[in-house]
């Protein structure tokens, strides 16, 4: 491809917006970073700040940074083999999941094949398929953001090669039943991407389970329970066979930093610390839907994660603007399933999310 061609493409590529920054807020109302209430990434404010740097000084202490950091991907495959109830061999380590992502599509994708994406999803999934000239069909999730199996398969044609399913899926924050989601994956030919970013979160995982399918891989993530958005690791289950392929033919060597692959070893060496997170996010979130169920003008819909989705009578734009002048970021989320004005809102510490909550209320009046 030349240059200008290469660079007219890419212009017409969808480009990703993440929102606005702390800083840019703070720069915008004229006050302290400190002030600007970040609310809009499904962060983990929930484990304690001086404990990660715990965490981040001991892994510190222990890199050579000189090296190549081969053993400690054997270490951590070996953890989080033990910590699923998996082989080591059935681990595949990247940097996060958006990185697993593009590694996974493009080792099973070429331009032209075929994939089925389960929506609303991710945003990743439907910009890199367009990325990579991929033939997509989007299949929508039910009214009430349940899973039906029959007509997700009957939209899968005899050339699709992969179906992307997130559960807990990413804006509805619902978990799926586990029976529908086995016969999806018993019902497909092809590969079936399960991404459970916020299993921790959830009922369930089919992690410990990718050995019964040979067409199952599990995506998880280190950036949410784990807490280690900013280090950016996370890793692929899936049978031994499909590890070895992805891990020899199609991962980079050392994809992995260092410090990243000790953090994480460490987080699992004391996951009870980040249990007893979780558990105190799951009593905040309940806390949350139940008092923003009194709210005038809001639905809140019920959440397997740390997120909460809500639809306002009001237009959602101009709600998400009004959050923003008073320093909170939120997501904004505009259309689910022909429905509009849709935010979401991550779970944080209590003190933060009543800030939330009463400016909220300032905002709907």
């Amino acid at each position: 491809m030349k240059l200008q061609t290469f660079i007219d493409v890419s212009k017409a590529l969808e480009v990703s917006k993440p929102g606005k920054t702390v800083n840019q807020v703070s720069s915008m109302l004229g006050i302290q970073e400190s002030e600007v209430l970040k609310l809009n990434a499904n962060e983990n404010l929930f484990l304690p700040i001086d404990f990660m740097q715990d965490i981040l000084g001991e892994a510190l202490g222990e890199v050579d940074p000189r090296l190549y950091p081969s053993e400690d991907m054997d270490r951590l495959q070996k953890a989080l083999g033990g910590y699923l109830g998996v082989s080591p061999e059935q681990v595949v380590l990247g940097a996060g999941g958006d990185q697993l992502i593009e590694l996974v599509l493009h080792a099973f994708l070429r331009a032209g094949d075929r994939m089925l994406i389960v929506t609303p999803t991710f945003s990743m999934y439907v910009r890199t398929a367009r990325n990579m000239g991929v033939n997509y069909t989007k299949v929508d999730l039910e009214e009430d953001f349940s899973l039906n199996v029959e007509k997700t398969l009957s939209a899968a044609s005899s050339q699709t090669d992969v179906i992307v399913l997130c559960n807990p899926n990413n804006p509805t924050a619902n978990q799926f039943e586990r029976e529908k989601v086995l016969r999806l994956i018993e019902g497909f030919g092809g590969l079936v991407l399960l991404d459970e970013a916020y299993a921790e979160y959830a009922c369930y995982s089919l992690a410990g389970d990718v050995d019964q399918f040979d067409n199952l891989l599990v995506l998880r993530t280190f950036s949410k329970a784990f807490g280690l958005a900013g280090l950016r690791l996370g890793y692929a289950v899936t049978n031994e066979e499909l590890a070895s392929i992805l891990n020899e033919h199609y991962q980079m060597p050392y994809p992995v930093s260092s410090m990243a692959l000790k953090a994480g070893l460490k987080l699992l060496e004391r996951r009870e610390v980040v249990l007893d997170a979780v558990e105190a996010t799951k009593k905040e979130l309940d806390r949350l839907v139940e008092s923003m169920q009194d709210l005038v003008g809001v639905e809140v819909y019920p959440s397997d994660t740390n997120f909460v989705l809500f639809s306002l009578r009001r237009d959602s734009d101009k709600v998400y603007h009004e959050l923003l002048e008073r320093g909170i970021i939120v997501r904004r989320i505009g259309s689910v399933l022909g429905r509009r004005n849709f935010l979401r809102v991550s779970i944080a510490p209590r003190d933060r999310l009543e800030r939330f909550q009463e400016a909220l209320r300032e905002v709907l009046g």
